[in-house]
């Protein structure tokens, strides 16, 4: 017979990439975590105290790996992509189709703990901004209020 492992998993991620540098935009993410398929969703947003305020909220969605360059030495990477928020009533259909609005890399220690990340997003203009190297925090509970 073949093999009948049945994989379960599912657990909620809560993280704060940057923010710790006054001015510094800070992207807030809450992730679902589905081990069998090594696939993540959820919602981030984007802030910054600047005129006029950033708010950027983006349905993420994408897939982690293990990285492992020696035995025990793993990291592991998620890469998501996000797209606008919008309020759409079944009533009119499927609703539009949206560009994406934010590209996330995420690289983290072992325990899903802390790492660091670069990310990109499209403003309300539709200029792309570069964030690199930005650390990457686990917090507790729902971190988008």
């Amino acid at each position: 017979m073949g093999n009948t492992e049945i994989k379960t998993g599912l657990f909620i991620a809560c993280y704060e990439i940057g923010g710790d540098k006054a001015g510094a935009p800070s992207f807030k993410v809450n992730l679902s975590v589905y081990t069998p398929e090594k696939t993540v969703s959820g919602i981030g947003v984007i802030e910054q105290a600047v005129n006029p305020p950033l708010h950027i909220t983006s349905k993420l969605h994408g897939t982690y790996t293990y990285m492992c360059v020696m035995p025990k030495n793993c990291q592991i990477q998620i890469r998501a992509t996000g797209n606008p928020v919008i309020k759409w009533s079944q009533i009119n259909g499927i609703g539009p189709v949206l560009q994406a609005n934010v590209e996330l890399i995420m690289v983290l220690t072992e325990d899903w703990k802390s790492g660091s990340a670069n990310y990109s997003y499209s403003d309300k203009n539709g200029n792309l901004h570069e964030i690199e190297n930005a650390p990457v925090k686990l917090i507790q509970g729902n971190s988008i209020a």
